[in-house]
Parts: C-alpha cells; structure tokens; sequence
C-alpha cells in the first residue's frame, strides 16, 4: 500500500539542507564543551567529530540530491507504516522533552525500551533489559569515561 510520493530531488535537497541545519546547531552546542589539550582531549572533542561528520554527510546528501534528476520520485509510507513513523517522531520529541527533568539516564532507558517495543516483537522484559544494558553502556562510555556533562534526575514537586 502507497501513499503519494514526492520528487526524489526535494527529498536530498530538503534532508540535507535540515542536516545541515541541525549540525550547525549541534556544532555551537559542542563549541560550549571544553576541547582539553592535544594529549588530553576534553568532552567537547567528540561532539565537535561527531558535527562535522554530520554536516559532511548533510553535504554529501546535498550534493546526491543535485546530480538526481527530478522525474524519480519516493513513496512516502502509508497503513501501519505511516502510524510507525508518527510514533517515532513523538517518542523522539518525547525523549528530547523528558532529558531536563528526568534526566540522561532514565529518559534514555525509557526511549530505548519503548522505541524497542515499537520496532521488535521482543517482550517488555527483554525490552527493559536491553535499554538497561544500552543506557548502561553509553553512560559508560560518555559520562564516566569522556567525562561527557549529562543532564542528571532534576524533577521536583
């Protein structure tokens, strides 16, 4: 089942160019993050990385985009397709709201366990148990050992 579909040409261009947009937004947000020295990094060395791999790609995606011609076309998902896609942008939006309140860890347990329950017939508890494991990591890798500054449990009553 199709919905309609658009140029594949705007798709590229368009995509880029909010790439784009997004890792310049992230590349002044990292610039706030200490950079250390050469033989210390600080935490903002791999968000910095990380930017301007994103803005290359937004750029590569771009250019894709220009060399396409524009009579081929995408179709835009319908049926359950459709209503999986909505519920990803509202967990994302979700997860990007719950971050100051309650903070990295348990915002990114909860976005990780429900977006796997959206894309997995896994049970709840493998569910939870992975996204434990995966904030886990992360937190990990980020937090404790880039000394990366997280967002900690701030709700108050």
């Amino acid at each position: 089942m199709t919905g309609h579909s658009i140029s594949k040409r705007t798709a590229y261009l368009s995509t880029g160019a909010f790439g784009l947009l997004l890792s310049a937004g992230y590349l002044a947000m990292a610039r706030q993050l200490p950079m250390g020295e050469l033989d210390a990094p600080g935490a903002g060395l791999f968000p910095v990385l990380v930017g301007a791999m994103m803005c290359f790609g937004s750029i590569a995606t771009i250019w894709e985009g220009w060399k396409t011609s524009r009579a081929e076309s995408i179709d835009m998902p319908a049926g359950q397709d459709r209503a999986r896609l909505f519920k990803l942008i509202a967990l994302l939006a979700l997860y990007f709201a719950t971050i100051p309140w309650l903070g990295y860890s348990l915002s990114s347990w909860a976005f990780a366990l429900l977006l796997m329950r959206l894309l997995s017939s896994l049970s709840w508890t493998r569910c939870a148990i992975y996204a434990a494991m995966m904030t886990g990591v992360i937190y990990l890798c980020f937090i404790y050992l880039l000394k990366v500054p997280m967002p900690s449990f701030a709700l108050s009553f």
